[in-house]
Formats: structure tokens, C-alpha cells, sequence
């Protein structure tokens, strides 16, 4: 029986050393939502698949379905920009926080398109970097509907855009903002 190649855009957010010279991951991806997926013998200096899956990546993987657990049979770099150290730290928490509230094997192509304007968000500037990570909270929670879209959120919540415009709106809400994403998170008991 052949099995189907899926190729889709995606974002390596975390991975963990298996036996030898494996590696599983954890997957953002276009098509497939958040996955787990695992690449034989990628730590290996000869892997070819190495670069592109380095966490907090942006790679094109190609997947197939095995029993119980995607792998990875292709990776390659796509040219995104990359994220300084700042930008990284915070880059990472988001990605922790996707995988401890979003469902695997769920098709969810707002929350990629959140955190793939996100990441571009932070490469590109290195002002206002706590208030792309609590613009991109808020969205990824909203998304997930662990927050409510009350009036003075809207134009945060419903936008894609990281303009200064929208940023500003957000840090004008600071600390509201960051209650009801707590108590989001504390209600959702995740």
C-alpha cells in the first residue's frame, strides 16, 4: 500500500532527542494543525534534513502518515528571516504556549497564519517585542476560544496586522489584556 506524502508549510516549535540520533517534534503546520512528528537519524552530521528542522524554524516539510505518529521523509529552509536572541526567548514561549493549549491533529489555519505573522513581526523589529508576544497570546487564545472578544479587543483579536497602530492598541490595554489572558489560561485548566 502506498502511502500519501503531505507537503505543507510549517513551524518547528520545540523538539526532543530520540534514542540515537532521532528527534521528535512538535509541528505547526499549514494543513494539519499542530502534530508530532519524528525524523530518523536527523541528528547524524550526514542527515540532510538538520537545518531546516532547527527549533523555532520555519521550514516546507513533507510528512506521511505512520501508526500513531507522523514522519518527517523531507525538510527544506524556506528563507525566513531569522530572529535574534530577544525575539527568540519570546518566539519560544509562544511556542510552549501553543503546545500546552492547542489540540493535536486539529486543522487550524488562523492560528498558523497568527503565529507565521508573528514571527515575521519579531524578526523585523526589535521595539515593542513584548507587545507582539501579548498581541499574539491574545489572538492564539481567541483562535482556540479560550477568550472572549469583547469590544475594546476587536481590533486586536480579529487582525493579522502588527502595524504600530495595532500595537499600540494593545499596550494601551497592557494589563487588562494580560488578567483576562491569565484568566483564560486558569479557566481552560491547561
Amino acid at each position: 500500500m502506498a502511502h500519501v506524502v503531505h507537503t505543507t508549510h510549517a513551524l518547528v516549535l520545540g523538539s526532543a532527542d530520540v534514542q540515537d540520533a532521532d528527534r521528535l517534534f512538535w509541528l505547526l503546520t499549514e494543513d494539519l494543525g499542530l502534530l508530532f512528528a519524528s525524523a530518523k537519524s536527523v541528528r547524524e552530521e550526514t542527515s540532510k534534513l538538520r537545518y531546516a528542522l532547527q527549533d523555532l524554524s520555519q521550514p516546507r516539510v513533507s510528512l506521511v502518515r505512520g501508526r500513531g505518529l507522523w514522519r518527517l521523509t523531507g525538510a527544506e529552509e524556506n528563507g525566513a528571516e531569522k530572529l535574534n536572541l530577544d525575539a527568540s526567548k519570546v518566539f519560544g514561549r509562544i511556542a510552549a504556549l501553543i503546545r500546552r493549549v492547542m489540540p493535536t491533529d486539529e486543522d487550524n489555519p488562523e492560528v498558523f497564519a497568527v503565529v507565521i505573522n508573528a514571527r515575521k513581526a519579531l524578526a523585523q523589529t526589535e521595539a515593542n517585542i513584548q507587545t507582539i508576544e501579548r498581541t499574539t497570546v491574545a489572538r492564539v487564545l481567541y483562535q482556540l476560544g479560550y477568550l472572549s472578544c469583547t469590544r475594546e479587543y476587536r481590533g486586536i483579536v480579529d487582525s493579522l496586522d502588527y502595524s504600530e497602530e495595532v500595537l499600540e492598541g494593545g499596550d494601551a490595554l497592557g494589563q487588562k489584556l494580560i488578567h483576562d489572558i491569565n484568566a483564560g489560561l486558569a479557566e481552560s485548566q491547561l
